[in-house]
């Protein structure tokens, strides 16, 4: 089995990988840097390790050159980890004048998955399995202009609320399109990373997260729980703490559109 990982070299994503590795599977881990793929290559050895591949996902040019990279390398993917996230500390845009949360968590790994389809389609049981946050079930509505280009930026429980919640629309509005993908969007939990340690986390946060957050193998167990064990046989739904949320909210083509302008 061929398994893509994007953000697989660090925090939960790396538990992911070894337990992906562990498993016997073939991976391939997405990683933004050629420094970063170096420093990757130092934490997996034996004679089962990633291919690793690099791409800036803020970036939709390399998007689709890594792909094609996978392409060149892999003549099937049987499933694909969109893992990778940023958790910002103010509010940044990309190069297509996207608040940056936005691009990264939500827009990119919708991007890498359609351009992935073609190899997705070689498999027989293909999956994807989206990371996604707590809470997203309560939404009842979006507003994409507002999204791509906040008036007011609030740490977490704002454009990373909302980057999060536009990736498990996108994902399931792909689902209703492709029948033969089983697409999943997932809470790993609160887990303890350095993107929960780092800037982008409110202070008064912080002392909670030190408490309570979970380990981040527990965090990757839930992923990969998603992907293999028999409960998850659906497409086009979100699991939070366990259990099969019904979102309150979807996506229509204009706003994907207008997502993607």
């Amino acid at each position: 089995m061929n398994i893509i990982i994007t953000g697989g070299h660090s925090g939960m994503g790396l538990e992911l990988s070894k337990a992906i590795l562990k498993n016997g599977f073939n991976l391939g881990i997405i990683v933004r840097s050629e420094s970063r793929k170096k420093e990757a290559s130092t934490l997996f050895s034996g004679e089962n390790v990633p291919d690793i591949f690099i791409a800036d996902l803020s970036k939709r040019d390399q998007i689709e050159s890594v792909a094609q990279d996978i392409a060149n390398k892999w003549d099937v993917i049987d499933g694909l980890f969109n893992n990778a996230g940023v958790l910002l500390d103010k509010l940044y845009y990309s190069e297509n004048g996207n608040e940056l949360q936005l691009e990264i968590n939500a827009i990119s790994p919708y991007l890498l998955t359609k351009s992935l389809k073609p190899l997705l389609d070689k498999s027989e049981n293909p999956f994807v399995v989206n990371t996604a946050t707590s809470g997203l079930d309560k939404k009842k509505s979006i507003d994409v202009a507002e999204f791509k280009k906040p008036k007011k930026f609030t740490k977490l429980l704002g454009s990373y609320m909302d980057s999060k919640l536009t990736l498990v629309l996108l994902m399931n509005h792909l689902s209703q399109q492709w029948g033969a993908v089983r697409i999943i969007s997932v809470d790993p939990g609160a887990i303890k990373t350095k993107m929960t340690a780092g800037d982008g986390m409110p202070f008064w946060m912080k002392p909670i997260r030190n408490l309570f957050f979970k380990s981040p193998e527990e965090g990757a167990k839930n992923l990969y729980d998603a992907a293999f064990e028999d409960g998850y046989t659906e497409s086009g739904i979100y699991v939070s703490k366990g259990k099969l949320r019904k979102m309150k909210v979807a996506i229509t083509d204009a706003e994907v559109e207008q997502l993607l302008s």
